[in-house]
């Protein structure tokens, strides 16, 4: 399993996630530079519950999270700090700006954005 593959994606809509706030709508996120090249993932929220992570990009997304795939992985996992590399630039975010204000906190909580395992 790699991470945003096809078994990683399904493991991660499956798993047992600690609620991130109470964040609900759709967030795209987008990487780049990983094994399978440039890689969009859809990920469905609903009271801070991750619903479904689907390959791919949603139209309308309510946010979006762009980052090299490498520290995508990082931040997803709980390994990088999602603040940090926002502020850096490294993590770029658009769309509802509030949004990500609720989820950034929970997020940073939580440790992961509800990662499988």
């Amino acid at each position: 399993m790699s991470f945003l593959d096809d078994e990683h994606l399904g493991s991660w809509s499956a798993g047992d996630h600690e609620p991130l706030g109470g964040v609900s709508g759709m967030i795209v996120m987008k990487t780049s530079g990983g094994p399978d090249g440039k890689v969009n993932v859809s990920l469905s929220f609903e009271d801070g519950v991750l619903r479904a992570a689907t390959p791919g990009t949603t139209r309308g997304a309510d946010l979006t999270l762009e980052a090299p795939w490498e520290l995508a992985a990082e931040v997803v996992c709980g390994d990088a700090d999602p603040a940090r590399h926002y502020m850096a630039g490294d993590l770029k975010v658009s769309g509802d700006m509030a949004m990500w204000l609720e989820l950034l906190p929970a997020w940073r909580a939580a440790g992961s954005l509800g990662s499988p395992g």
